[in-house]
């Protein structure tokens, strides 16, 4: 009995270490598949922006028209072809019968275009709008995403003969339009081991040998009002040689990945459609660094060479001279009631100016201005007298630079020192005298360009006159006063070259003063003004 347990025994061990040894076998097969096949171990990179994009089912909602269906039918008929036609999507039926919603009511609300796909089961869709006028009938086609409710691509254009062959033509390009935006060619559908499928072929223009990135869509930038697609942000996951070709579909290989079985079915394909460009002539446009040292190069050694020789853009600072037009008006009034009035209707007025710029932020600038003009003497002899205007400026101020470039939005500040002497004849009886006002002008200023190549700008400024002192020759108004100067402008700057800006602008000049006490006048002084309208125009340099 004893031998017989023995040998129970040792069979029990025999069959335990083979039922091991298979074990062990099975799970180092299992492991060696799995480092062999990289789509079973596989890292994905995700993206809901991507994924919003990906469009492997498609349909379309009944069009609308502000004419009773006439066209919609027609319409909606030729979509359905269009899209049963794409072999990169499968099309699925709506089920919608009728216009349910008119298309710009889901532009700007993505939780009822989400809310509208949730009967859909695709992942976008279409949908036209046909609006006939007196003139012309306007065709807008729209494709919307429905998993991020946005929409993806617009196109309109109108059709003036009011002709359904003709709408349908348009139909087309617009649909092919909108296909070309959408951010990718192809799609990875499948993959075993190295090989891959992609849903394009030889009808898309894809050729065996040729080299096609795989591709992650990350971000968008879009467009501020509608949001929708305007240029998409690509990372790329690798890249696919194609083997073999069909008319709809090919095969590739796999021959770089970021990591070890990224690129996985639902991957962007791009590369498919080419980008070919024209010739550039060069001796017109650019000119490579090895023909500008060939001595046999006419160009750079010609009048032409101007045409093509970067320049340097200014740093540090401008000067310019301008000439304004406009009138002056004058007006004292005395302490019986009276009051004393000139006008000069043409009033000319030059200007010398400059800035130096110490650093972006920083600057000083210097202004000396000189106007003359003649007005009827509205007291005593000449009949005519002669008015004149100096002023003279010089301040340092801080541009706040809203973006990273000099001459883009931005504010300004100065504070300096100011002068304006009005020189005026001296007459037969009391009446006008030269006025000499010193101030500490602060300046708040602002600068904007108004198209993306900056060519326009408009601006302004307004100075706020700290401290305003008076003297007055030959002969006082009053023993005090309490002055006050009001100036702003705007303008309008136009950038002719690199170097040279013109400049055109209004300039609004009041300086008034309330007299108190009895000064050298028979009949003292109760107030003056002095008010000047100009417009401006000047040419700067800048270096």
């Amino acid at each position: 009995m004893s031998s017989h347990l023995c040998l129970s025994y040792n069979g029990q061990m025999r069959l335990l270490f083979a039922v091991s040894v298979l074990l062990g076998a099975l799970l180092f097969r299992q492991n060696s598949v799995m480092a062999q096949t990289p789509t079973e171990n596989t890292t994905e990179y995700s993206s809901s922006y991507d994924e919003s994009l990906t469009f492997r089912k498609m349909t379309f909602l009944p069009s609308i028209d502000n004419i009773n269906g006439i066209y919609s039918k027609a319409v909606d008929e030729q979509l359905k072809k269009l899209i049963e036609a794409n072999h990169r999507w499968d099309s699925v039926e709506s089920h919608i019968a009728g216009s349910v919603v008119k298309p710009e009511d889901l532009v700007n609300d993505p939780a009822k275009v989400r809310s509208l796909s949730r009967s859909l089961n695709s992942d976008g869709f279409f949908i036209t709008e046909i609006r006939k006028d007196p003139k012309d009938v306007h065709i807008q086609l729209y494709l919307f995403s429905t998993r991020s409710g946005e929409l993806v691509a617009e196109q309109a254009q109108k059709q003036l003969a009011d002709n359904t062959p003709l709408i349908l033509t348009t139909l087309n390009n617009l649909y092919t339009t909108i296909l070309n935006k959408i951010p990718y060619d192809a799609l990875i559908v499948s993959r075993t081991d190295n090989r891959v499928t992609i849903n394009v072929g030889k009808k898309d223009g894809v050729t065996a040998g040729q080299n096609l990135t795989a591709v992650k869509i990350i971000s968008a930038q879009k467009h501020p009002k509608r949001n929708f697609l305007i240029k998409s942000n690509k990372v790329i996951l690798g890249q696919v040689r194609v083997v073999k070709v069909d008319d709809y579909i090919s095969f590739a290989d796999v021959t770089s990945e970021t990591e070890s079985g990224v690129l996985i079915p639902g991957v962007k394909i791009t590369g498919v459609t080419k980008v070919d460009y024209s010739a550039t002539p060069w001796t017109k446009t650019y000119t490579p660094a090895e023909q500008l040292l060939s001595e046999n190069n006419k160009v750079v050694f010609g009048k032409e060479a101007r045409e093509w020789i970067a320049k340097d853009p200014p740093t540090f600072g401008r000067v310019g001279a301008g000439f304004s037009l406009g009138s002056f008006n004058n007006s004292l009034g005395l302490t019986d009631g009276s009051n004393i009035d000139s006008k000069v209707n043409v009033y000319p007025r030059i200007d010398l100016h400059g800035e130096i710029w110490i650093t972006p932020q920083f600057y000083t600038d210097a202004v000396f201005a000189q106007g003359i003009g003649q007005s009827t003497n509205p007291s005593g002899s000449p009949s005519e007298i002669s008015n004149s205007l100096s002023q003279y400026r010089l301040s340092f101020g801080y541009n706040f630079i809203l973006k990273n470039e000099f001459f883009g939005p931005k504010i300004t500040f100065d504070l300096g020192f100011n002068s304006y002497r009005m020189f005026v004849d001296t007459t037969s009886n009391q009446g006008f005298t030269t006025l000499e006002y010193q101030s500490v002008p602060f300046g708040i200023g602002g600068y904007v360009p108004v198209n993306p190549s900056g060519t326009w700008a408009i601006g302004g400024k307004a100075y706020f006159h700290m401290f305003p002192r008076l003297r007055e020759s030959p002969f006082s108004s009053a023993n005090s006063n309490d002055n006050s100067i009001n100036h702003f402008l705007f303008y309008a700057e136009n950038k002719i070259s690199e170097r040279l800006r013109l400049n055109i602008g209004l300039e609004f000049l009041l300086l008034s003063t309330t007299f108190s006490g009895q000064g050298d006048r028979v009949t003292p002084a109760s107030n003056s003004s002095h008010r000047f309208t100009l417009l401006n125009t000047s040419i700067d340099y800048l270096f």
